[in-house]
């Protein structure tokens, strides 16, 4: 037998392992809620303004996977795909208009804690 040849697996252990097909069934799906748990997480309990705005664009991308995931599940990945590229672009806009906020913020309150953010300057 030759290098490039393999044994062919015996049956038994081909039928207890599921194809590669349905363990990506199962991974997309909880790959999304565990972006979205961390984009949460991370939004929830950071104190400083940037990590919350790092939290909440992991939450986008966790719920864009989604979006990619129910497409394929339907038969529509190509309208998922249009849908995820267009809030891609969106995203992108609103976290520069965010970033330049938050260096707005900086100037006032070097540390960049949300909760100096409560008293307001005229």
């Amino acid at each position: 037998m030759a290098l490039w040849e393999f044994a062919p697996c015996s049956r038994a252990r081909a039928r207890r392992t599921k194809p590669v097909s349905e363990w990506l069934d199962l991974a997309n799906p909880i790959l999304s809620l565990v972006l979205l748990s961390i984009g949460l997480i991370c939004l929830l309990t950071r104190k400083r303004i940037i990590k919350q705005v790092i939290g909440l664009s992991i939450m986008l991308q966790g719920a864009l996977l989604t979006i990619v995931e129910a497409g394929r599940v339907n038969g529509d990945l190509q309208v998922a795909q249009s849908m995820v590229v267009s809030a891609l672009v969106v995203e992108t806009i609103i976290l520069a208009i965010v970033l330049v906020l938050i260096v707005n913020v900086f100037r006032y309150h070097p540390r960049g804690r949300v909760d100096d953010l409560d008293t307001l300057r005229g």
